[in-house]
């Protein structure tokens, strides 16, 4: 990628073309370019029945309402709608951990290798032990939590037969006529 003169990674190209495509259906309200805030609208088909959402962007403080463009660092449709507007490349809110040169200097240094189990120093923190109640269930048919009344209940419960002889009082595992547990 690098050789092809790719500035940013896959991830991040593929990203900010769906994003941009996306913008072309926002539509700037009010915005204040000494502040860099903008109000940005989805621009709603009219056969739809959902309402019209308006959007906040501080690109100043690279801030947006729903938190996207803060967690992954990548401008998102509204925020190339409100650059697209302001005349702003938005290439500058792009965080540089997405650019490839960058990417390439993790591996410039040699990784140690992981030293077998055995090598390691005793542990000497304190013990964590987790709570029963928040531990996983173990494998195996899951357990129902349903609340059983009267009408679960069978009438006239038969006892169980043995599936060998057919008799009740016992089962196959311990049935007294069965030749292979004897």
């Amino acid at each position: 990628m690098v050789s092809a003169s790719h500035v940013y990674s896959e991830y991040a190209t593929n990203f900010l073309q769906d994003t941009d495509s996306k913008s072309n259906t926002h539509h700037v309200v009010e915005f204040d370019r000494n502040t860099t805030r903008f109000r940005v609208e989805k621009i709603v088909n009219p056969r739809e029945v959902r309402l019209a959402r308006k959007f906040v962007v501080r690109l100043d403080e690279r801030w947006y309402d729903c938190g996207k463009f803060q967690k992954i660092h990548l401008p998102c449709s509204y925020v190339i709608a409100a650059c697209k507007h302001a005349h702003h490349d938005f290439n500058m809110y792009i965080s540089p951990h997405y650019r490839l040169d960058v990417i390439m200097k993790v591996y410039d240094n040699l990784f140690d290798e992981l030293r077998h189990e055995e090598y390691w120093p005793p542990y000497q923190g304190p013990q964590v032990w987790p709570h029963p109640a928040t531990k996983r269930s173990e494998m195996g048919r899951p357990k129902s939590s349903r609340i059983r009344t009267e009408m679960d209940i069978k009438e006239g419960r038969q006892s169980r037969k043995c599936s060998y002889c057919r008799t009740e009082g016992h089962t196959r595992n311990q049935c007294p006529n069965n030749p292979a547990l004897k």
